[in-house]
């Protein structure tokens, strides 16, 4: 009895003092015991993924069956995957920083932008794959640019709270 006690007592100490690692800790007991692993991704984001002939393909879903044999491993338990849409509207409940805060899914894989100021309840794998900045504009005016100059008078979009926003 006291020494239930005593794992319950750090276990307690240890979600307050790391919160991150006790909800992941969280989501593998959920595996474990349910013997699902929820994965958001979007279906338009190839080569990422997407959908075709009716079945996902894509990079994401591959590296979700490696995952999953990897987990299988450790948890000594067939897993499935469930996979689950996400869409690029975080405002949405089927954004997928959103995905993941509520629950909805485990984990997501997509082309997401890194942002600075997660929600909380997210983190951030090591990245798979990063690219430079691009430039989307009409024909009419891809010779008025210049992409290697400072782009200076050139009014540009970007996406707030995101690394490619100084």
């Amino acid at each position: 009895m006291k020494s239930k006690l005593t794992i319950i007592i750090f276990s307690i100490i240890f979600a307050v003092i790391n919160p991150g690692l006790a909800k992941a800790q969280g989501v593998l007991q959920e595996i474990q015991k349910t013997g699902v692993l929820k994965v958001g991704m979007r279906k338009d984001a190839t080569p990422f993924c997407y959908i075709y002939g009716g079945k996902w393909k894509g990079i994401c879903p591959e590296l979700m069956n490696g995952f999953k044999d990897n987990l299988e491993q450790k948890l000594n338990r067939t897993i499935t995957i469930e996979k689950l849409e996400t869409i690029l509207d975080e405002d949405s409940l089927q954004g997928p920083h959103r995905s993941v805060v509520n629950n909805r899914v485990h984990l997501e894989c997509g082309p997401n932008t890194i942002r600075k100021n997660l929600p909380t309840g997210v983190i951030y794998s090591e990245r798979l794959f990063t690219t430079g900045t691009y430039l989307m504009m009409k024909l009419d005016r891809r010779l008025t640019v210049n992409p290697d100059g400072f782009l200076e008078g050139i009014l540009i979009g970007v996406l707030n709270d995101s690394l490619t926003h100084q």
